[in-house]
């Protein structure tokens, strides 16, 4: 069964400065995540897409005008099967900076899969905030998450890991070589924030297969975050490419197209 998946960080459809790193966030008009959720799905919709991993996906949330994007790009793309997951859930974020007029405020937000097949959920993990972090301060911040799936017999997930804890990220880490293992998957693909990292049991069953070109920012990308991990002997004629997308997102997509051996 040949299949072509992608992973892409959304990064809710705002572009380079999502995070609110660095001082560059700004509020932006309703016709800025519009643009980016049409061209989110025309690429979807271009390269014949079978199923989507997302990432930083907005539900209803102030900073892009309470779309709820995962049912705008499923319609527009044509994969009509979705599968949410939320990750991110208050009221009020005060963040970033002082002046409440570029405040994040209300957020619901995760990420989500959609599908041309239909999706069948397994479970989903919310998964760790950093202790080092404080109360206060996780308190207001996100959840990682692994959102485990079938389609068409595939056992899937779609991760996105730590981005700003070395510690917490190895935990996490941790958590999805266990869901591999126990739940006996065939793919993860997601946001990994970094390298795979991988202990010899599950080095044993997985492997990521090589790609070329970074991934974030997307502006000038110089470091590859978003990658897939196979399980061993499940997939053959194996393609994999980061796709040139722009900056309607942070990140840059990775395009998967493989064989799928069923057992």
């Amino acid at each position: 069964m040949r299949l072509r998946i992608l992973t892409w960080n959304l990064g809710f459809g705002y572009g380079p400065g999502s995070d609110g790193l660095g001082g560059r966030y700004r509020t932006r008009p309703a016709s800025h995540f519009d643009h980016a959720l049409n061209e989110i799905a025309r690429v979807i919709k271009t390269e014949s897409i079978d199923i989507a991993l997302l990432q930083e996906v907005d539900f209803d949330a102030a900073r892009s005008h309470h779309i709820h994007q995962l049912d705008q790009i499923s319609r527009k793309s044509g994969l009509l099967h979705r599968a949410p997951v939320v990750s991110w859930n208050s009221m009020y974020v005060p963040y970033p900076g002082l002046d409440p007029r570029t405040h994040f405020g209300r957020i619901r937000s995760g990420g989500g899969i959609l599908s041309r097949f239909p999706i069948h959920p397994i479970l989903s993990d919310l998964l760790a905030k950093p202790r080092e972090k404080g109360r206060l301060r996780n308190f207001f911040s996100l959840h990682r998450y692994l959102q485990i799936v079938s389609i068409e017999g595939l056992r899937i997930c779609n991760l996105h890991l730590e981005a700003f804890s070395a510690e917490n990220r190895e935990l996490h880490l941790i958590r999805l070589q266990d869901r591999l293992r126990d739940l006996d998957l065939d793919l993860a693909g997601g946001d990994f924030n970094g390298e795979a990292i991988l202990g010899p049991e599950t080095q044993a069953l997985y492997e990521e297969p090589s790609q070329t070109g970074a991934t974030f920012p997307s502006d000038a990308p110089d470091v590859l975050l978003d990658r897939f991990l196979l399980r061993k002997n499940k997939f053959q004629k194996i393609s994999i490419r980061v796709l040139p997308t722009g900056t309607v997102s942070d990140h840059l997509p990775v395009l998967l197209e493989a064989d799928f051996i069923r057992a």
